[in-house]
């Protein structure tokens, strides 16, 4: 099982949100490289990096840049990195995946263009993580401002997609520290069929050995590294050498 170290980036700076609110962030590092640094030197085969700024609609913004100089470091050490937040097209997701980015993750396109994303997925060959933010059931999109469909019905739609797999995170948990929505998980794992990741929620090393359990590819760490819950090189030690 994969264990993937997360920045969000807001502002051009490395920040967590609570429940995915933008008025409730705490900032980590004013530079988003120095955060990847940490993680590569721990032992990181990839990193999960998120625009913010995009994910709600913004134009180009400083925080791009700040994406892009940590794609340029992971990239020169021979980490992977998926990014997502606002790859709405397939001119977007290619800019990405030529500038280093190993996986584009598709949130908003993927829950309400499915036309558009799948034409992503063609483009990309795959190298695609579909984003399932979901809160009570119902998918959350443009940086989880917005509803959207029901997550069960995406997830089925999804099924025959050519991607990767994809990200669930339980916004009500996300930020919070307060463990995983493992029944969500087996419920997606099983609906979904393909390498499902967990994201939100997760605060110690027993809750990853749970996701595990529960069918999980892979998770997405955040919060829980920053404020030293987790030591990710103890994370990393026992699946460094297994893959999805």
């Amino acid at each position: 099982m994969l264990v993937i170290p997360a920045i969000d980036v807001l502002d051009g700076r490395c920040v967590r949100l609570r429940q995915g609110e933008y008025g409730d962030a705490t900032l980590y590092e004013d530079d988003p490289a120095d955060a990847a640094r940490r993680f590569l030197d721990a032992g990181a085969a990839r990193i999960h990096v998120v625009d913010l700024d995009a994910a709600r609609g913004l134009p180009m913004t400083e925080s791009a840049n700040a994406v892009a100089r940590v794609v340029a470091l992971c990239a020169g050490m021979g980490c992977e990195v998926q990014v997502g937040g606002g790859i709405r097209s397939v001119e977007a997701a290619l800019s990405w995946l030529r500038m280093g980015v190993s996986i584009v993750v598709l949130g908003s396109v993927a829950a309400r263009d499915p036309d558009v994303a799948i034409g992503i997925c063609e483009a990309a060959g795959g190298r695609v993580l579909l984003g399932l933010d979901v809160r009570r059931g119902v998918a959350q999109v443009q940086g989880w401002t917005e509803d959207g469909a029901s997550a069960v019905e995406l997830v089925t739609s999804w099924r025959d997609w050519r991607a990767e797999g994809l990200v669930y995170t339980d916004t009500t948990r996300d930020g919070l520290m307060t463990g995983p929505d493992l029944d969500g998980l087996r419920t997606y794992c099983e609906l979904y069929t393909g390498p499902v990741f967990m994201s939100g929620g997760i605060s110690s090393l027993a809750e990853i050995a749970a996701c595990a359990d529960a069918g999980a590819a892979g998770v997405v760490v955040g919060k829980a590294l920053y404020e030293g819950r987790i030591d990710l090189t103890a994370a990393l030690h026992p699946v460094a050498n297994t893959a999805r």
